[in-house]
């Protein structure tokens, strides 16, 4: 009988996200990865039932290595900082759906979506996880008075929304330049910024401006609107 490890696992995702990356979801066969890891279909077969499982598999993979610490923060938020937890949540977000790998995932998602449960699955895996965590953070600060007295699942959607909201446009867009460390700072400082200016209670003083930060604008991205 074969023995599965986890080193062995983590082998085919290695080389499955390569591969992903490389030809696209409906290109990808399980025969090339097979070629590239060597071994039998049945290996892998042993440890992913289908392609669809595999890409899955991939995709959750790469949102832990990218996000688990950063959500681990924010699900022990217990109040205080709730900007500062913010914005270095909303920077490390924006690292991620910038990612080749991330913005890769969505483009193969958005193709097999229309003509298979791939979009709910994914959903599930990886956005899911993330808004349930996020939910949790503004219950708390709903209820510790930081926040106005809204439905703490919509205030996830809503912040989700505004950090993806200047980068989104890299599903539709070939070979746009990754955002600067600069550029992503930015991009979240505005993100969090909003979100405080409409959901912050009454009578609570400001955020401070992302337009405050040190030095001058940089220029849009190719494919951006200055």
């Amino acid at each position: 009988m074969k023995v599965r490890t986890e080193a062995r696992r983590e082998a085919i995702l290695e080389v499955a996200s390569q591969v992903f990356l490389e030809f696209g979801y409906e290109r990808a066969s399980m025969a090339e990865i097979v070629k590239r890891i060597g071994g039998s279909k049945s290996t892998i077969y042993g440890y992913f039932a289908s392609k669809e499982e595999l890409f899955l598999a991939v995709t959750e993979a790469a949102g832990d290595r990218h996000m688990a610490t950063a959500l681990a923060e924010i699900a022990e938020y217990r109040g205080g900082d709730l900007e500062a937890r913010l914005t270095r949540f909303a920077e490390k977000l924006t690292a991620f759906l910038t990612s080749d790998e991330s913005v890769s995932a969505h483009r193969m998602v958005l193709g097999a979506a229309g003509h298979s449960d791939m979009g709910r699955m994914f959903y599930d895996v990886g956005p899911q996880r993330g808004m349930a965590v996020m939910t949790e953070m503004f219950r708390q600060a709903v209820e510790l008075g930081e926040l106005r007295r809204e439905d703490p699942g919509l205030l996830a959607q809503y912040f989700g929304a505004l950090v993806n909201a200047e980068h989104y446009h890299r599903w539709f867009h070939r070979d746009l330049p990754p955002p600067s460390r600069l550029q992503i700072k930015r991009a979240a400082r505005r993100a969090v910024d909003v979100f405080l200016r409409a959901y912050a209670p009454a009578g609570a003083p400001p955020a401070p401006s992302a337009r405050k930060e040190a030095g001058p604008p940089e220029p849009p991205e190719r494919g951006e609107r200055p």
